[in-house]
């Protein structure tokens, strides 16, 4: 009789909510087991216009990673991953996206530097010992780590990559990542400068202005031995030290600045609260809300950085109740994004990334305006639309409160 009174006792207190539900799991399936059945028969079904580009995905070097986020009663994400053709082992140019972990790095070094009196606002300049080769061309400007991932963000600017680079070290940097599990991850040289092997592995003195108090001074460092390329001796791999970052890493790399809760804590990035919400207002910021003097709005339009939905253009600007938080990437004929897309007034959330390569038959590395870029941008805004209209159906098992994702974007 005891024991069934503890059973409705038991039954009593869970419908009041008394005993804890089950414990929170952020994933249903991990992104190194990705279902892969899903994606290719809601393409197959939504998509007979993307079909000529799926057909043609080994030519294309197609991947795609497609993310559903539901929330449980406490709002909590919960996250489950679908993938069409995603293989870690190929490697591709992934240009800016590296732009991504980089500008999380620069503000976990900044981190260990508090007691020093510096924030992400002090002002910073490179200085260089050496005197030759790319280092003479040295950038001059001063900038914060706030300007450069700003710049690097919002218009994903090159020459801003080069101080963060020397801020945080491409070894370092390398090392880091690996050791959080994003093992394709590689930084092997600048993107404002053409610098030698040797060069791309020295950086050069970093002085910050602090207020009120001498300048702040970290030295010069070269790396005789570089550490060796995940990628070595791939047949798409242009030189022995290109940068290096999969679909896969990049796209775990914005899920864990986006919902570090779900992620592993040796996955996570060592930030505060602030630095976590500085990355993604500029991740979600258009050119035209950063204004910034710097930039011609014409050519640097709202846009320009904005792939899925968008296709680079901005021929017809998205609503305000839709956001993307995304990076680009965009060289040599690959073209790339990693996103978290929003829609605040439908309840709508998912993140979607891919990878396109439209410079198949093109002889040596054409400048940028060799490549056609269309037929790239055409396929990754047809797909952002594709995945968003399927989410608008998408039954849910609670609306989500995005309320944190809304920033204020008067101030650059």
């Amino acid at each position: 009789m005891r024991g069934l009174r503890f059973v409705w006792l038991g039954f009593i207190f869970s419908s009041v909510g008394l005993i804890s539900p089950q414990p929170y799991r952020p994933q249903v399936n991990s992104l190194s087991a990705p279902d892969t059945n899903f994606l290719p028969r809601l393409l197959a079904e939504k998509a007979p216009h993307l079909q000529p580009y799926l057909h043609a995905a080994k030519t294309y070097r197609i991947q795609i990673l497609y993310t559903q986020v539901n929330r449980d009663a406490q709002n909590r994400p919960i996250l489950k991953h679908y993938a069409f053709r995603l293989d870690t082992t190929e490697y591709f140019y992934p240009a800016s996206l590296v732009k991504l972990p980089l500008s999380a790095l620069a503000l976990e070094r900044l981190e260990r530097l508090k007691g020093q009196g510096i924030t992400p606002y002090t002002p910073f300049v490179l200085e260089s010992p050496f005197h030759s080769g790319c280092f003479t061309q040295l950038p001059k400007q001063l900038y914060s780590v706030v300007d450069c991932i700003r710049r690097q963000l919002v218009f994903s600017d090159n020459p801003t990559f080069d101080y963060l680079y020397a801020l945080v070290g491409p070894v370092h940097a390398t090392h880091t990542l690996h050791q959080r599990g994003y093992t394709s991850a590689y930084f092997g040289h600048r993107l404002s400068r053409s610098c030698n092997t040797q060069e791309n592995f020295c950086v050069e003195r970093i002085v910050f202005l602090r207020d009120k108090a001498p300048a702040y001074t970290l030295p010069p460092t070269c790396i005789q031995e570089p550490p060796p390329h995940p990628y070595s001796k791939h047949p798409y791999l242009f030189t022995p030290y290109s940068n290096a970052l999969s679909l896969k890493d990049a796209h775990a790399i914005l899920m864990s600045l986006i919902f570090p809760q779900t992620m592993r804590p040796s996955e996570r990035f060592q930030l505060s609260s602030e630095a976590y919400h500085l990355i993604r207002r500029y991740l979600s910021m258009y050119p035209s809300e950063a204004r910034d003097p710097d930039y011609n709005l014409k050519e640097y339009h709202d846009g320009v950085r904005k792939y899925f939905l968008m296709g680079a253009s901005d021929s017809v600007p998205l609503p305000a109740r839709i956001r993307i938080f995304n990076k680009v990437g965009m060289a040599y004929g690959y073209l790339s994004d990693v996103a978290y897309i929003v829609d605040f007034d439908l309840g709508v959330e998912f993140f979607l990334s891919a990878v396109i390569y439209v410079g198949e038959g093109y002889l040596g590395f054409p400048p940028a305006q060799g490549y056609p870029w269309s037929l790239g941008l055409r396929f990754l805004r047809e797909l952002g639309w594709v995945i968003y209209r399927y989410e608008t159906t998408r039954k849910r098992p609670y609306f989500p409160d995005l309320s944190a994702f809304r920033y204020d974007y008067r101030r650059p």
